[in-house]
């Protein structure tokens, strides 16, 4: 590792440190929310793709835009390691950092009644530092249905790339869960919900584009479920 590598690593580290405690935590939240209303106001940018347009519409739609930024990133952005994509957008750390993944149930079979706990897909949101645990993700969507269905039919796997742009309507890293085309179930990792300070970061509609608004708003507005269905990514 070169010497400006471990200069940058360093200083996400120490910042990761000092935001993490209750008093900075709840001063760079604060912050964070006033920037979030600046920018609320001039918004939506003419120069915004239009799924990033549709993104910002959704959050409106919430009535969550004044808690809400968007950042729009260096195409190169996904070339870079994720503590220099935490920096570059003044996050508080790579763990800030999240995806949306949709995940089928490929045991799935034609449920007799209509509930969350039955669904044929699902959207997970997982920090970049964790994986999504399938078998825990299966647990918690049994329980849903009163673990009235067999195990035998739930096995979770990634669904296929074009699956999941009809479902969203957004392409590989700018999937969003606002403003989705259909209405597949979000699951909130358990881990993102203990962050500090409570930001976090995910797809804004377009590769470019990023969203960030804190942790709670997003829960509050969108009654997304939440599950620990995550474990952390086991680095060599």
């Amino acid at each position: 590792m070169d010497e400006p590598t471990e200069t940058l690593l360093r200083i996400g580290r120490d910042i990761s440190q000092l935001l993490a405690s209750s008093h900075t935590s709840s001063l760079y939240t604060l912050f964070f929310i006033d920037q979030a209303a600046r920018e609320s106001s001039e918004s939506p940018h003419a120069s915004w793709p239009k799924v990033v347009t549709r993104v910002y519409n959704g959050l409106r739609a919430l009535d969550i835009q004044q808690h809400a930024r968007i950042y729009h990133v260096d195409p190169t952005y996904y070339s870079w390691p994720l503590y220099e994509r935490a920096l570059c957008m003044k996050a508080p750390s790579p763990a800030h950092l999240c995806k949306l993944v949709v995940l089928e149930n490929k045991h799935w079979r034609t449920p007799t009644e209509t509930h969350k706990g039955n669904a044929q897909y699902y959207a997970v949101l997982v920090q970049y530092v964790q994986t999504i645990d399938t078998k825990a993700l299966a647990v918690y969507v049994r329980a849903l249905g009163g673990n009235k269905v067999a195990s035998r039919h739930f096995k979770f796997r990634l669904a296929d790339p074009q699956v999941s742009k009809e479902l969203t309507g957004y392409d590989k890293n700018g999937v969003s869960p606002v403003a989705m085309t259909h209405n597949v179930p979000v699951i909130m990792s358990t881990s993102i919900t203990q962050l500090q300070p409570p930001v976090f970061w995910l797809g804004a509609g377009h590769v470019d584009y990023k969203l960030a608004l804190p942790v709670q708003t997003f829960i509050d507005a969108t009654q997304c479920m939440v599950a620990p269905v995550s474990q952390p990514v086991t680095f060599d």
